[in-house]
This record gives C-alpha cells, structure tokens and sequence, in this order.
C-alpha cells in the first residue's frame, strides 16, 4: 500500500480525537456503484466549527485507483486528477465551502474500486514528508468510496456484445532449422516462431516409417538412434489455438560412433635454467600434435602447439613460478586430457662470489646514476676494552668492559656536503634543520638558532669537501638508507662499539696517538690548526689512524645508532647495537671543532636528543656495510 494511503487510513481511527480540527470535512453525492454511460458528480463539503475564517491551511485531495497508486488534485483550478507523484495543495482564501470533486461520464474499462481521501493541512506542511506528525491536521481525514462497472446498465439490456475474433493464419515456418549429428543421437534447434505456444517434431526412421512428437522448447535431442542409419526432420509451429504452421525445411542427418581422443601425456618433465624451462614427454600414440599450456603465479592461462614431445620455453622471468601441464592432439583436432602438471622456476647463475677484501683495503660503491658512493675501509673483526680505560674520565664510561667486533667496513672520511647534495638532489629531502627553526651556532657569545645556518651554510664557510653538519640523527639515517635503496647493500651507523674500536684502531690511549692532543693533529680547540675553535676543516686534513680513518678525533661529533644508557652496565658484548624502548636520545662520538681536547677522547660519549641539529655534529659516512 502506498505510503500516503497508510497515512490517511491510519489517521481515520484518529479523527474522533483531533480536537485542535476547525473544519470537518465531508463528501456529498457520490453512489456507491456507477455503470458505464452514467455520469458522476460530487462535491466537497466543509462545515466550519468556528465563526472566523482560518487561511493557514492547505487542502489535499487525493484518490486510490484499483492498483493502489495515487492520484492528488491539481491546486486552485481543481482540473482533473495528475498522476505525478506528489501532494498538491491550495490554500483557502475565499469564503467558498463546497468544492467539486470529479465530474465524468464512465467509461468502459475503468471498472474496480475507487476511494477518495480529503484533508485541511497546516500550510506548507506535508502528509508525506511530516508522516504521522498529527499536529499538522487541521480537520478531519474525508473518506468516500465507490465501485465503476464495465457494464452498461439498460432495461432489458445484456452486456455489451465483444466483437468477433479475428481469423487466425497460418504460423511461418521454422527457420533456420539445424540438425547435429553425433554418436547415437541427433541434436535439432531452430529459433522461435512467434504466435507458437508449442511445436511439432516429425522424422522419419530409417526403415521409411514416419514418429512425432510435440515440445514448447526450440531444440531436442534425439537419442538411442543407430549409428551409420538417415534420419530425416521438419518442424512445424502450433498456435494457441491448436492451428499448425507451416512446416520447416527437412533436413538429415546421420549418427556415428564418437571418435576417442588421444591418452593423456604422461611423465612430463621440467627443467629450469637462466630464463627459460625445458618441456619432455614420451610420445602418446595417435596423437599428431601437442598443446603445451602453462600460467605464471596463478594468472592468464597460456598456449603453443608443438609437433615434437620437447619444447623449450624461452624468454621467462627469473625468479617465477611457471606451471605447465601438456595435452595430445589427434589429426581430427580432439584433445586429450591434460597431463599431470610440473612446476619450474627459471632462475639466473648464481653470481661469483664477491672478492674478499683484506683488512684497511677500501671500496666505493656507484649509485645508480653513476656518482659514486662515499669511500668505505675495511675494519678487522677483533677484540679491545670499551671505556674510561686511562680514568678521570666520566661515569657514563664505566664500567671498562671487553667486546669483540665482527669483520666491518666504515666510511673513511665524514660524510661531505657533496656527498649529501647528491641525496638532497636526487630526492628533494629536506633537514629536519630546513624544515624547523634553523641549526644551532655559536653567536655573539651564545649557541642559538640561525634559521640560514643548515647543511648548505652552516655560519661558515663550506665546500662540498667540507663534513656535512646540521643534520639530526634522522637525517643522518635517511641518507643512509637512500644508499642501501641506491646500491642494495645494507649502509646504517654504526654502533657505538664499531664506533670507539674503528677510532680506537688497536690503541688504548686517550686519542689513537697517544694521552696529548698535540700540535696539527686534530681539529678542536687547542690542538694548533688553522681551523681549532673556529670552523669545520675539510675532510682527511690530518693524519688517518691505523685503521685509515680520518677525523676521528674533533672535527665533527659524529651520530651512532644506539639510543643513550647511562653507563655500560649490562651492555653488549659482541658490539651489535644496544637498544632500548626509549629512542629520544642518542650518542654522539669524537668532539668537534669547538670542543675542548678532552671531549674529544676515544672513550668520550654525548647524549643528544636524536632530532637535533647544530654546525658541530655530522656523521660517518654509510657505517657498516657487510662483507
């Protein structure tokens, strides 16, 4: 039932209870029954309750038509009813109270149940989209109901006489009619004859009798025939009626015993190389061809024909599963089933294995738009003590413990300003430097930010041979990590164990020389260059340690990979690195340019928070690759 119709039958049990209604509604001659020819008239009737007039309302009108759906009045005019699904409404502005409803003639064909519903509204409110929202009723809900005949209502007269039927012709015949033959039986289609309720299948047997039968289908099988016998056909259409039509072509057909197909191959076999999969089978009798088929990782089904029982199959990806299965082919064209299927993955020579670099040999590994990687040395595995080994040092040194040190390569020199140009370049990456308040420099006296002083300008001069400074312990990373995407080897930082024994390098004294900073050794303060206390000096100016590293004294602080702990109790003893929940801070090793000689020792460690950035702190470069 229609929305709008629930909604007013539902309020007609209410209307005894609408107290707030100031007008009653009603309908007035309508008859409960109408024949054809006779002419309906009826009217609206509204009787005010109260002495004044009320213009806030709206009225509706509307009528069910035997299907259920619903007609509403147009407004104002009231023209005949719209079949537009919407209320339509007008508002009262006159003193008129009786409004006609419907006046017609029936006519034939319009018979079934008719109701008429009528209702004041609050203007501008709807019964549709306010549904039971009973406040918007100003009235009563009008009800009235009538039934229209298809009938003619005279004295002595019967119903309207129906024309006589048309004369019935002849249904066309079936066409295209076809006839497949196979073994025992015959397979018959055509295509539908319109006006055909059923269809007439006749054929003649080989021994010159003639069968029928009838189906509404347009195609059968005719089975348990004998094969090698003429079977001939025609169809013919039957209407409603029972009329025949004419009947099709006739058409025959022979039934013959169905050809077998070739076995199956069997023992197929698949051998994979660099790019391509070897096929063999043993030859399957009767069979003149073979279809290989094959899917790569579960996709598209893929085929070749092949006269010989190998095949090569050449091309292929390294590195997929490639599943094949095989089919015989008989020289009418029938397949067999299909093999057992083999899986092969085509896979490159594995390559030499690398040249085995000896200890304080180095290498540089090529970017993948040629430039080359920073210079890297190899460290030997080996032994030493971690910590305050001279004393008077601190107590985040101790306790002086032993570890041992894998085989490791470390970068020869800082990471430079070219180096990490190529990365910025290459990625459009921006320092956590660049994207925040500046980089910390000493200036006028205090360390404060300098929004211009990042890894480009760092508030002195710098070249792309100069260390790279003002990057965080993120930045630092990230480059790295854009080293092991570029060459596919595993760059990181290293570990503060693979830090102070690669400093270090064999010697247990303050600095790698000795327990003195000396004169032009290092670049921090006091130590006699032309850059202590002032500037980054450019990298590999001073001496290399034993294991060829340089600058591991001043210079730069330089990143390692472990978060901070406050002492080494309970530390590693195998140098990997130590890890921890808590990340916000990081080591820093080796001093800087402005540092004074003792925080430049071996042993030395800082905690910084692993996002900041100053002119005096820079990195290793790409810290242990593997070998």
């Amino acid at each position: 039932m229609p929305k709008f119709v629930f909604s007013l039958l539902f309020l007609l049990s209410l209307t005894q209870t609408l107290c707030a209604a100031t007008a009653d509604l009603k309908f007035e001659g309508l008859k409960p029954y109408y024949y054809v020819g006779e002419s309906i008239q009826f009217d609206l009737q509204e009787n005010l309750k109260t002495s004044s007039r009320f213009h806030k309302v709206d009225l509706w009108v509307a009528v069910e038509l035997p299907s259920q759906d619903l007609l509403f009045r147009t407004p104002q005019a009231f023209t005949p009813f719209s079949p537009i699904p919407q209320a339509f409404r007008t508002t009262l502005d006159s003193t008129v109270n009786r409004h006609r409803v419907l006046e017609f003639e029936v006519q034939p064909g319009y018979g079934g149940d008719y109701t008429f519903y009528a209702v004041y509204v609050e203007e501008g409110k709807s019964l549709i989209t306010d549904n039971f929202n009973f406040t918007v009723l100003r009235s009563n809900v009008a009800r009235a109901s009538t039934t229209l005949s298809n009938r003619v209502l005279e004295p002595n007269g019967p119903d309207i006489t129906p024309p006589p039927p048309p004369i019935e012709t002849k249904l066309p015949a079936p066409n295209p009619f076809t006839a497949v033959a196979g073994d025992s039986q015959i397979t018959l289609s055509w295509q539908p004859v319109t006006g055909a309720a059923s269809y007439t299948v006749d054929w003649r047997e080989p021994d010159g009798s003639d069968r029928n039968l009838s189906l509404s289908s347009t195609s059968y099988q005719h089975t348990g025939l004998i094969n090698g016998a003429t079977y001939t056909y025609w169809i013919t259409g039957v209407s409603v009626t029972g009329l025949e039509g004419n009947p099709s072509i006739t058409v025959v057909a022979i039934p013959k015993a169905a050809e077998r197909p070739p076995a199956a191959p069997t023992h197929l076999s698949a051998e994979a190389a660099d790019s391509q999969v070897v096929l063999n089978w043993p030859a399957v009798s009767g069979a003149v061809s073979y279809n290989i088929n094959w899917q790569i990782a579960g996709g598209a089904v893929q085929s070749v024909p092949a006269t010989t029982t190998a095949y090569v199959h050449t091309g292929l990806q390294n590195n997929l599963n490639y599943t094949y299965w095989v089919t015989a082919v008989s020289a009418t064209g029938l397949a067999s089933s299909p093999s057992i299927t083999v899986v092969a993955t085509p896979q490159a020579p594995p390559p030499p294995p690398p040249a085995v670099l000896a200890a304080g040999e180095s290498f540089r590994d090529t970017l993948k738009d040629g430039n080359l990687c920073p210079e890297m040395v190899v460290i030997p595995a080996g032994t030493f003590r971690m910590g305050d080994i001279q004393g008077g040092g601190w107590n985040d040194e101790l306790p002086v413990h032993q570890v041992s040190v894998a085989r490791f390569a470390m970068g020869r020199y800082e990471v430079t300003v070219g180096e990490f140009r190529l990365f910025v370049d290459a990625t459009g990456y921006q320092t956590e430097a660049e994207k925040g308040k500046g980089c910390v420099v000493y200036r006028d006296g205090l360390w404060q930010y300098v929004k211009e002083a990042n890894w480009r300008n760092a508030s002195f001069t710098q070249t792309d041979n100069h260390p790279v400074t003002c990057v965080s312990w993120h930045d630092a990373t990230a480059y790295l990590d854009w080293l092991s995407e570029q060459t596919g080897k595993p760059y990181r930082l290293p570990t503060e164990a693979e830090w102070e024994y690669a400093a270090r390098a064999g010697t247990e004294t303050k600095y790698w020389w000795g327990n003195e900073i000396g004169t032009n050794l290092a670049n921090c303060y006091s130590s006699g260059s032309e850059w202590s206390g002032k500037q980054t000096a450019p990298v590999g100016s001073f001496q290399a340690n034993p294991f060829g590293l340089y600058d591991t004294v001043g210079n730069l602080w330089e990143w390692c990979a472990d978060p901070w702990h406050s002492n080494y109790q309970g530390a590693p003893t195998d140098g990997r690195i130590w890890d921890r929940s808590d990340t916000s801070l990081r080591l820093l090793r080796g001093g800087s340019f402005d540092n004074v000689p003792e925080n430049c020792r071996a042993a030395n460690r800082v905690r910084v928070s692993s996002d900041s950035h100053s002119r005096g702190r820079g990195f290793r470069g790409c810290a242990d690759v593997t070998l």
